[in-house]
């Protein structure tokens, strides 16, 4: 081989390296990314599910809901919740507030489900979020968004420190959407 040969071989083989580097880092934000959205996802199902299998048993809460908000170290978290009635059980439906309340109350606690999920260091939900409760009222289940979006879904919007985002759509029947 020519002196030449070897450098342009060797320039070759520098450049496909570092785009293999650089590709394998954004795709692993990108994974970060769809792992947290599958673990929204997953949680608004949840939510939606324990409603529905909820309906018409002895105890079972008014409704279930997540809360998405910070916590005190201003990190992003959402949270499953039991929407019960203002005397705290499931005695007159028609007195639940629909929201999620931080005052310690059964409500709050529930074995059943996970209540805290965290997102993952280093991802954010896009400011603002336009609403921090969604209700699921069984049978149907009818789904309560509060505050009401301002178009015909809530959105949540993931990013990532590198600009990366990954946007969640829930209408008012609970149907859930990506992009």
């Amino acid at each position: 081989f020519t002196l030449i040969e070897v450098l342009v071989t060797t320039g070759v083989l520098i450049f496909l390296s570092s785009t293999l580097l650089l590709y394998g880092h954004s795709s692993k934000s990108q994974i970060a990314l769809f792992k947290e959205q599958a673990k929204i996802i997953n949680t608004i199902l949840r939510a939606k599910s324990l409603a529905l299998t909820a309906y018409n048993q002895d105890g079972s809460p008014c409704a279930y809901g997540i809360h998405f908000g910070k916590d005190q170290d201003e990190n992003w978290e959402f949270r499953i919740f039991k929407d019960l009635d203002v005397n705290g059980s499931a005695a007159d439906c028609s007195t639940a507030d629909h929201k999620y309340s931080d005052a310690p109350s059964p409500n709050n606690e529930d074995s059943e489900t996970p209540l805290v999920n965290k997102l993952n260091t280093g991802l954010k939900f896009t400011e603002p979020i336009g609403f921090t409760d969604m209700v699921f009222i069984p049978p149907d289940p009818s789904v309560i968004i509060s505050p009401p979006p301002s178009g015909d879904n809530a959105i949540l919007e993931i990013t990532d420190a590198d600009g990366n985002f990954k946007i969640i759509k829930i209408n008012s029947f609970g149907q859930v959407t990506t992009q």
